[in-house]
C-alpha cells in the first residue's frame, strides 16, 4: 500500500509529524468488516464493533513491527466476544505478557477529548494497566498511536471527574502520555506489581439480588437502546458484570420478547438462588437446601412391577407410586432409567396438592454430564380439571414446558441433560398465574 504520507489532504496535516503511521492492509478491513457484518445488532452497532476491531488490528501491527517479542493475546477480547461488544465502546481484556491492555477507539483527527466508558475504569472486571488511545481513519486506512496512562494515572484524573450521563469519562488527550516508546519499555521491563488493579468485590451477587426484580421489567425494555438509557449505574453494573445476563441481552436482539422475558425470569433465579446440590444425592448427603424444601429421598426398588394397580391407588405411597409411573415411562416411551437413578420428591400446594418427583442420574463418562428427569402430577384429584405448567430452563434458554390437566390420573414428565457446569431451573405455573419456582438443582461432583 502506498504510503499516506504522500497522498494527504491539507485537512490531514494537524497530525503530529512524530506520530507513527499504521498502514492497514484492505483485507485487515475486509476482515473487520465480515466479522462487524455478523453481529446480531450489526445495523445500529455494526460501525462500533467495525471500528473497534481495526482498532485491535492497527494495534497488533504496531506492536509487531516495534517490538515482535511481545505477543497479544486476545481470545478474550471484549470485541471478539459479540455479547460484550454489543455494549463495550473499548476493546478491553487484551495480555501483553502479564499486562492487561486496553484499547480506546479514537477518530484519528480527534484531539480535543477522548471518551472513556466508566466501564472500563470503574468495574474490576474489565480493569487494565494500561489504556491507549489509537485515532483511525478507515476510508485511508490509517491508524496512529495518539497516547496512553497507565491505570494509577488514570485513577488520579478521575478522580477529578464525574461520569457523563453516557456513563463516559471525557479526559482531554494532552493528558494521555505521548511517549510511545515509554510504552514499549514499561510493557517489556515493569513489574505488573507497580501498577496495583482493584480485585473484583465479594458483593456482585449481591447487588444482582438487589436489582433483579428492575431488571426483569428493564431490560425486556431495551429494544437496542445504550444500557444508560434505561438501567442506573447500579443495575447497569449488575448486568456488565454477569456474562450470562449479557448473553440473554445480546441473544434478546433477534428473538421474541415474550419468550425471552420468561426466560430472563428464570434465569435471574439461577444467578441468585442458592442451589440445591443433587450429586450429594448420589451418596446420601442432605444439605440444608434439601431438608428446609421438604425434599425426600425415596430408596431404590431393584425391579418394576410388570403389573401394577392404578395410580390412583397407589398416591398415598409415593414409593409404589413412583414405581408405576417409572414403569409406563419406560413402557411407554423408551426412557430407560438406571437402577442407580437418585429418587426423591416433595408436596406442594398450588391452587391443588402437587407431588414433584426427581430423578437425577449421571451420563456415561464418555459424555460428562447428567440428567434431571422431573414428574409432576395431583395429588387427592377428585376436583374439578385445572391446568398447570411445568418449565425447565437452564442459564441459556427455556428448555421445555410441559402442561398437566389434573384429571384421569395424569401426570406429566420432562427430561434434561447438560454437563456439570449446568444448573436447571424447575417452575410450576397455575393456569390463574400463580407459580411456583423451586431452587436451581446442580451436580457438584464430589
Amino acid at each position: 500500500m502506498t504510503n499516506f504520507m504522500f497522498d494527504l489532504t491539507n485537512d490531514l496535516f494537524e497530525i503530529d509529524d512524530s506520530k507513527e503511521i499504521i498502514n492497514l492492509e484492505t483485507e485487515q478491513c475486509q476482515q473487520a468488516f465480515l466479522f462487524s457484518e455478523e453481529l446480531n445488532n450489526h445495523k445500529l452497532r455494526q460501525w462500533q464493533v467495525y471500528f473497534q476491531c481495526l482498532t485491535l488490528l492497527a494495534f497488533e501491527e504496531w506492536l509487531y513491527q516495534r517490538e515482535p517479542s511481545l505477543t497479544i493475546v486476545r481470545e478474550q477480547s471484549s470485541t471478539l466476544q459479540y455479547e460484550y461488544a454489543n455494549v463495550l465502546d473499548a476493546v478491553c481484556n487484551l495480555e501483553i505478557g502479564n499486562f492487561k491492555v486496553c484499547l480506546l477507539p479514537s477518530l484519528l483527527l480527534t484531539n480535543d477529548e477522548i471518551a472513556i466508558p466508566r466501564t472500563v475504569i470503574d468495574l474490576p472486571e474489565y480493569t487494565a494497566h494500561f489504556y491507549i488511545v489509537i485515532g483511525v481513519d478507515e476510508e485511508l486506512e490509517i491508524a496512529v498511536i495518539k497516547g496512553f496512562l497507565r491505570y494509577d494515572q488514570l485513577v488520579n484524573l478521575k478522580a477529578e471527574l464525574e461520569p457523563e450521563a453516557d456513563w463516559n469519562y471525557y479526559i482531554p488527550l494532552i493528558q494521555f502520555n505521548q511517549e510511545v516508546d515509554e510504552l514499549l519499555l514499561y510493557l517489556q521491563c515493569l513489574a505488573t506489581t507497580a501498577i496495583p488493579l482493584p480485585e473484583i468485590p465479594s458483593s456482585r451477587q449481591d447487588i444482582l439480588r438487589r436489582v433483579q426484580i428492575g431488571l426483569l421489567n428493564l431490560l425486556p425494555q431495551l429494544h437496542n437502546r445504550p444500557l444508560w438509557k434505561i438501567l442506573t449505574w447500579e443495575q447497569g453494573t449488575a448486568v456488565l458484570t454477569t456474562p450470562l445476563l449479557l448473553n440473554w441481552l445480546y441473544q434478546s436482539i433477534n428473538k421474541n420478547t415474550a419468550s425471552l422475558t420468561k426466560h430472563l425470569s428464570d434465569l435471574l433465579q439461577i444467578l441468585t438462588q442458592e442451589a440445591v446440590n443433587v450429586g450429594g444425592w448420589l451418596i446420601q448427603q442432605v444439605d440444608g437446601a434439601i431438608q428446609t424444601l421438604s425434599w425426600e429421598l425415596i430408596p431404590a426398588v431393584s425391579e418394576l412391577r410388570s403389573t401394577s394397580p392404578t395410580l390412583q391407588l397407589n398416591e398415598s405411597n409415593p414409593v409404589e407410586e413412583l414405581q408405576v409411573i417409572l414403569l409406563d415411562i419406560q413402557d411407554n416411551n423408551q426412557l430407560d432409567i438406571p437402577f442407580t437413578a437418585v429418587r426423591a420428591f416433595q408436596e406442594v400446594k398450588l391452587d391443588k396438592l402437587l407431588r414433584l418427583y426427581a430423578l437425577i442420574w449421571c451420563l456415561p463418562e464418555s459424555e460428562n454430564g447428567w440428567t434431571l428427569l422431573l414428574i409432576l402430577k395431583a395429588i387427592n384429584d377428585n376436583q374439578s380439571a385445572s391446568r398447570f405448567t411445568l418449565r425447565v430452563s437452564d442459564q441459556i434458554e427455556v428448555l421445555d414446558e410441559e402442561e398437566l390437566i389434573t384429571n384421569n390420573n395424569n401426570y406429566i414428565y420432562t427430561q434434561v441433560e447438560g454437563n456439570y457446569d449446568d444448573k436447571f431451573l424447575a417452575t410450576v405455573i397455575s393456569d390463574t398465574g400463580e407459580r411456583l419456582v423451586f431452587p436451581p438443582f446442580e451436580f457438584i461432583r464430589e
